[in-house]
C-alpha cells in the first residue's frame, strides 16, 4: 500500500510540474515542495477558517483556459463547467454551473470533484459564474480523496481545441451528455 501511495504522489507531482511548466502567467510557479505548490480549489471538507458566500460540492467536467474581457483589458482565466452535486451554503438553483479562477498561480484547477468555495459573479456574456477560492491545501487531502481525484484526472480527455488551447473533459457528465 505504501508503494502505491508513493507512486500516486510521484504521478501527482508530475502533473503539477507539467501544469506549472505550461502556466501562462508572467509570475513564476512556486517550487515543488513549497506550500503554494500544493494549492487547489478542491477541499475535501468544508474549511472552518475560510468564509465564503457560496459553498458547493461539485464535479468539474470541463476546463479550458480562455481570455476574458474585464474592465477594458483581457485577462486569462480557467473557465470550468461543473455539475452541482450538493449546495452547502448560498443560493444556487441550477444543476450545472460555470466556475472560474484567475490564472495568477499554478494552483491545481480543472477536472475533479470536491467542495468548492467562492463568490457568485454575473457576466453579461456568460451569465452567473462562481469565482472559486484557490486556498485548498492538497497536503490535507486523505489518501482516498487523493486517489479519487487522480482517477478522475486520469479519465479526462485532454487535447488542444481548435484555437490551440488545452481543454479537458470528463466523459459522460454534463448537460451535453446523453442521460440514461
Amino acid at each position: 500500500m505504501t508503494k502505491t501511495w508513493i507512486a500516486d504522489i510521484a504521478r501527482w507531482a508530475v502533473y503539477l510540474i507539467a501544469y506549472c511548466a505550461a502556466c501562462p502567467s508572467a509570475e513564476a510557479c512556486p517550487m515543488p515542495g513549497t506550500p503554494a505548490a500544493f494549492r487547489s480549489i478542491f477541499f475535501e471538507h468544508v474549511p472552518a477558517d475560510i468564509d465564503a458566500p457560496v459553498v458547493i460540492e461539485a464535479t468539474i467536467y470541463d476546463a479550458t483556459d480562455v481570455d476574458y474581457a474585464h474592465d477594458g483589458t483581457f485577462i486569462t482565466i480557467t473557465l470550468m463547467k461543473a455539475r452541482v452535486d450538493r449546495v452547502i451554503k448560498g443560493s444556487i438553483d441550477t444543476r450545472h454551473l460555470k466556475i472560474f479562477v484567475h490564472i495568477n498561480s499554478c494552483a491545481h484547477v480543472g477536472v475533479g470533484r470536491g467542495i468548492i468555495l467562492g463568490t457568485l459573479r454575473s457576466d453579461p456574456q456568460r451569465g452567473g459564474m462562481l469565482e472559486a477560492i484557490q486556498r485548498a491545501d492538497m497536503r490535507d487531502w486523505s489518501r482516498e480523496f487523493f486517489a479519487r481525484h487522480v482517477a478522475l484526472h486520469e479519465s479526462a480527455n485532454c487535447e488542444n481545441n481548435e484555437y490551440g488551447v488545452r481543454q479537458c473533459r470528463l466523459p459522460g457528465i454534463g448537460p451535453e451528455s446523453p442521460q440514461p
